[in-house]
C-alpha cells in the first residue's frame, strides 16, 4: 500500500536557500504535500528519505506526457515548513530521469510514496493496510 498523489506542480525551490542537509543530496526541484499525510502520522524529521515510484509525468509547458518515467523509483529528501511537507528530488534522480529529457522549468509528477528511510536507518512503509490517494 501507498500515499498515492494526484498530478504535483513541482519545479525549482523559491524559498531562498535549502538548509545544507537538503543540498548535499537533493536537487532544487520539489513538490509539497500537507504534513498531515505525510511527516506528522509517521514522525518524519527534516532529512529523511522518501522512497516511492513515479506514476505520471507532464512538461508544464508544452503538456507532453513521459510515459517512459512511469513505474521508475524515486527518492525524495523530506524538509518541513509550517505544515507542508517538501519533496526534494535526489540529486541522482533528477540527473538521471527529468534533466536528461529537458525537464529543467517545472512539471506535473504524480506518485506512489511507499516507505520512508529516518536517520537512523529504520525504515517505515507507509499506509500498510490501505492506500491513502490526495
Amino acid at each position: 500500500m501507498a500515499l498515492i498523489t494526484g498530478p504535483k506542480y513541482t519545479s525549482l525551490w523559491a524559498g531562498g536557500v535549502p538548509p545544507s542537509f537538503i543540498k548535499e543530496k537533493a536537487s532544487d526541484f520539489q513538490l509539497s504535500i500537507p504534513s498531515a499525510y505525510l511527516s506528522k502520522p509517521y514522525d518524519l524529521k527534516n532529512g529523511d528519505i522518501i522512497k516511492g515510484k513515479i506514476l505520471k509525468v507532464e512538461n508544464v509547458i508544452d503538456k507532453k506526457e513521459y510515459s517512459e518515467l512511469g513505474y521508475q523509483p524515486i527518492e525524495f529528501v523530506l524538509y518541513t515548513i509550517i505544515g507542508l511537507d517538501y519533496l526534494f528530488i535526489s540529486k541522482r534522480d533528477w540527473e538521471n530521469l527529468f534533466r536528461e529529457y529537458g525537464l529543467v522549468v517545472a512539471f506535473y509528477i504524480s506518485l506512489r510514496l511507499e516507505s520512508a528511510v529516518r536517520s537512523d536507518g529504520a525504515e517505515v512503509i507507509l499506509y500498510s493496510k490501505k492506500d491513502l490517494i490526495l
